[in-house]
């Protein structure tokens, strides 16, 4: 399962990259085959960037920047994503909680 995890976290890193350049079509259809491939073997992955954040919340390991205030705490940096192992039965379990970075921010 490690490595499955792995490849996980490496396309998730292309397509951040991927991102922050622009989407290529070419490179945004083979992204979304692989995420296709991964979901036949029953794993998905989450990007929470931009979630409101509360220190309750089980799916992320977040260091913070700044002072912590509750009420206006956004993830503003995802270095790892959420990853869900899904059974026959459609239920999701965390495999693998996101690796964030969260900050103060005014909405």
């Amino acid at each position: 399962m490690s490595a499955l995890i792995n490849l996980v976290n490496q396309i998730f890193e292309i397509e951040q990259k991927n991102t922050s350049k622009g989407d290529p079509a070419e490179l945004g259809r083979n992204m979304e085959r692989l995420r296709h491939h991964l979901d036949e073997l029953g794993l998905q992955y989450h990007s929470p960037l931009n979630e409101k954040y509360t220190d309750t919340r089980t799916d992320c390991v977040a260091s913070i920047v700044g002072d912590l205030v509750d009420a206006s705490m956004y993830i503003t940096k995802v270095i790892k994503p959420v990853v869900f192992q899904k059974d026959t039965a459609g239920n999701r379990t965390i495999v693998q909680k996101a690796v964030v970075i969260v900050e103060h921010r005014t909405v």
